[in-house]
């Protein structure tokens, strides 16, 4: 306690009052400190230490995210490892199945064995589909984005899978960007394979053709404000706001409004919405005789630009004449197929589809929209889905079913000819026929004794006619496998057209159709003599049709490319006692125990990742909650220190209090 020199004396009241302000506060400092080592911290509120309770708040808010974080990292790590156990599971399988499959191929396995090796494969797509299906947590390893649902069902024979291509991401720190889950694409293979639309179906330009669904000189533009100079009559420039339009009967309506409001005769005779019109793929101005209309970009946006009107229009001039400044508008699901403008008309009928031997028909017709047909299939319930392209040019048919073969075919109509979609047209390369393996034809073939060209090992398969004696051979080259036209071209050559003998592409269904002019009482048959063109083709297990014409069986069908696909062809072909067929699915099991193989690699390198972040995640944490501690946490020793010196203050003060208390004037005078 100090008094302050001004004061020439100290009147006892004065004393009381210093000497009681001094152990007042001696007393809260004692109980601060008393409060600060019952609890344990020094910062316990804002005003013990504004700067440190400003870091520790910081600190705090940090480690909570962290402490999340590590969490969710612990959830990712387990997620994962059941992840690569259940990866590690399915390489095992695969790799069971190629094993059987090399035993199978070998020409000493007789049709009991193979039959009996059939059951075993159907046990491993069981067990695929169980391992498919497993979870942590109620997170689902392989159902992507979806982790609730299961990743395959079983349907139909086949096997759909039931999530989507993007994995489960959840917050593991910025460091980490990628999912926790796969897809089965990762995993087993393709989720879907697709008929993809060989056509431009080409949507006409309509009043109600949407803006956001215009391409072309539309492209990466904004709308915005339109600047119309009228420099004729009474000379104005306009401004036409198009921000808010919508389809193009809102753009020619605003631009006509706006103009006709600046010159009423603008348009002459023409009436009410004939000023501006939609011609071909771009605006059309009908001006009178003596009006010019400029058009440019104004402040707001690239309108003119971006609707393709950056020109000076008259009567004579009333479209842009610049080449790429139409429109290009996108197939929508709104577009009807009336508005459709390949280059070969659309022809209305039905389109038929067969997914694994299951049958179902769309009815087309012009006014159905893209949307009503994607829904029409939809319904089939097949395993089939069609959709828009990206491009926005075509639609695709998606086959979602592995072991199943989907094929598109007319149904008495060009209809899924010219919607681009059937699975067997005369442009069809022949590579893509069995399932992408292509028709393996003899060529080049040579003499195993003299070892020189031999033109009969060549020769690829005979066809006899109706007749039964009229007969020719067939030998094909590379070239001739160009596509199916070029196939079908070769045969007819080697015909010769003998017995009015045809090769043609069946109207009404995915195949290669023999007929002759001949009427004999025997079908149309094929020998294969060498290669494997004849099979490969469908002409050895095909049907009699009329006048005992060959109908060859589908092998331009689509599968799905997966380790189900493939192991459901193994069992057929062991089944059916296939030497072949179990050698091309020994041949894919390669490609899925790589895939496998490549999946376990990148989810091994994503949990060394997770691992990786999340010690270095312990060790900042370790710092942080260090670094709290020293600004909020009380120091015992020095604690202790201050409580006995601030004890031995207060009673030296009670001390010096009590004796000068007690003196008065009366000590000072005796």
């Amino acid at each position: 306690m100090t008094v302050p020199a001004l004061y020439g004396r100290v009147p006892s009241l004065l004393s009381s009052q210093l000497q009681l302000q001094s152990l007042n506060r001696t007393n809260v400092e004692l109980l601060e400190l008393s409060t600060q080592m019952s609890s344990g911290y020094r910062v316990q509120r804002p005003s013990d230490d504004p700067i440190a309770a400003s870091v520790v708040s910081s600190i705090d808010q940090k480690l909570e995210r962290d402490d999340q974080r590590d969490r969710n990292m612990t959830h990712a790590g387990s997620v994962m490892v059941g992840l690569d156990s259940s990866l590690a599971e399915i390489g095992d399988l695969v790799r069971d199945a190629k094993t059987l499959a090399l035993e199978q191929v070998q020409s000493t396995a007789d049709e009991g064995t193979r039959a009996s090796m059939a059951n075993v494969v159907q046990q491993q797509l069981t067990q695929l589909l169980g391992v498919m299906n497993r979870d942590f947590a109620g997170v689902h390893y392989f159902s992507g984005g979806r982790p609730g649902s299961l990743s395959v069902e079983s349907f139909e024979g086949g096997y759909r899978y039931l999530g989507d291509r993007e994995g489960l991401y959840t917050d593991l720190g910025p460091e980490i960007d990628f999912p926790i889950t796969l897809a089965a694409d990762d995993a087993v293979g393709s989720l879907s394979a697709r008929v993809e639309g060989d056509v431009d179906l080409n949507p006409l330009l309509t009043a109600d053709t949407f803006v956001r669904d215009l391409r072309g000189v539309t492209t990466g533009k904004e709308l915005g404000t339109l600047e119309v100079d009228l420099p004729s009559g009474t000379p104005s420039t306009l401004q036409v706001d198009l921000s808010n339009a919508e389809t193009l009967s809102d753009v020619t309506d605003a631009i006509e409004s706006a103009i006709r409001q600046a010159d009423s005769a603008a348009f002459g005779a023409a009436a009410w919405g004939a000023g501006v019109t939609v011609a071909g793929d771009r605006l059309q101005f009908n001006l009178a005789a003596g009006v010019t209309a400029t058009f440019s970009d104004g402040p707001i946006g690239q309108t003119a630009s971006a609707l393709g009107l950056s020109n000076t229009y008259t009567n004579a001039v009333q479209t842009n004449p610049d080449p790429t400044a139409g429109f290009d508008p996108r197939v929508t699901e709104r577009t009807t197929l009336a508005a459709l403008s390949p280059a070969d008309a659309v022809v209305y009928g039905d389109v038929e589809f067969n997914n694994g031997g299951r049958t179902g028909t769309v009815t087309t017709f012009a006014g159905m929209t893209i949307g009503e047909f994607i829904e029409a299939v939809d319904r089939l319930e097949l395993g089939v889905r069609a959709e828009i392209d990206e491009s926005g040019d075509s639609i695709n048919v998606v086959n979602e079913v592995a072991g199943m073969q989907l094929s598109v075919s007319d149904g008495g109509t060009a209809a899924a000819t010219t919607l681009g979609i059937r699975t067997m047209q005369g442009r069809t390369s022949l590579g893509d026929f069995n399932n992408g393996r292509g028709v393996e034809i003899a060529d080049a073939e040579f003499d195993p004794t003299t070892g020189l060209p031999d033109p009969d090992r060549n020769v690829d398969f005979e066809v006899t006619l109706s007749d039964g004696t009229t007969s020719f051979t067939v030998d094909l080259v590379p070239a001739d496998l160009a596509d199916l036209d070029a196939l079908i071209a070769k045969i007819n050559a080697e015909s010769g057209g003998a017995g009015g003998f045809v090769a043609s592409l069946a109207a009404d269904r995915n195949s290669i159709v023999f007929s002759d002019g001949l009427g004999g009482g025997s079908a149309i048959g094929v020998n294969s003599l060498n290669g494997y063109a004849a099979e490969d083709l469908g002409l050895l297990d095909g049907t009699v049709g009329p006048g005992n014409e060959l109908i060859s069986s589908d092998r331009s069908t689509v599968r799905v490319d997966s380790v189900f696909s493939t192991l459901i062809e193994l069992r057929d072909a062991l089944a059916a006692n296939d030497q072949r067929g179990i050698s091309f699915a020994a041949q894919r099991l390669d490609d899925d125990a790589d895939r496998v193989t490549e999946a376990q690699g990148l989810v091994g390198t994503r949990m060394q990742r997770v691992e990786s972040v999340q010690t270095r995640l312990g060790e900042t944490t370790l710092t942080d909650r260090k670094i709290k501690s020293d600004l909020q946490d009380l120091d015992f020793i020095d604690a202790s220190t201050r409580l006995n010196l601030l004890s031995t203050q207060l009673q030296a003060a009670m001390r010096v209090t009590s004796i000068t208390q007690q003196q008065s004037l009366l000590d000072f005078l005796g």
